[in-house]
């Protein structure tokens, strides 16, 4: 289906994907409305304003891809892995996300409302100025991660591993953070956030 190496403005809508592997290949204002991707790999591809709502991205492996400004509404992304991909500013607003996997990556900006990362391990992700909001980190380990200026509210971290996360400029006190682990630094901004002056 894909013989060429960029595609722009080409609808794919309802299109069923057959190839095992996709390369190196861009793709601007491209729709994939309901389209199936069949488990595919996406590896060094990169679409910029694309539409996957509806689409069947069930078991896809993206490596080092980026999604730019694109939306997944309501596409099924169940057990999707997403490795060291660029994803500033895309919208996964009512897709399914069971069993999702991040792998390191820029999710800055992303709209992630409501996604469930309960025991999840996530590294090196950049979440920052992310729409958060009502997500599940329960007992998720977060390693280097950065929630920057993002919208946590009515998010859950209870019993998460915080360390070495950085939590700038968030409201704290929007989620739940029971039983958190936390370093020294991050013990300070929850500190100054309840207004109690810290002393060392």
């Amino acid at each position: 289906m894909f013989t060429e190496t960029r595609y722009e403005r080409v609808d794919f809508s309802d299109a069923e994907i057959l190839e095992e592997k996709l390369s190196g290949i861009t793709f601007i204002d491209c729709i994939f409305r309901g389209a199936d991707f069949a488990a595919i790999i996406l590896e060094g591809c990169r679409f910029e304003r694309c539409r996957f709502e509806g689409a069947a991205f069930n078991g896809v492996t993206v490596r080092r891809c980026g999604f730019i400004n694109c939306t997944f509404q309501y596409a099924d992304c169940f057990a999707a892995e997403f490795h060291d991909c660029k994803m500033t500013g895309t919208s996964f607003d009512g897709a399914r996300t069971t069993a999702m996997v991040i792998d390191a990556g820029d999710w800055r900006l992303t709209m992630l409302e409501g996604i469930d990362f309960t025991k999840a391990r996530l590294k090196d992700i950049s979440f920052a100025e992310a729409d958060l909001r009502e997500c599940c980190f329960n007992s998720a380990v977060l390693t280097r991660c950065d929630f920057t200026g993002a919208d946590i509210c009515g998010a859950s971290f209870k019993n998460a591993d915080l360390r070495t996360s950085r939590l700038a400029n968030v409201s704290l006190l929007d989620a739940d953070f029971k039983g958190a682990k936390v370093d020294l630094e991050q013990a300070v901004l929850f500190a100054e956030a309840l207004g109690v002056k810290v002393i060392l």
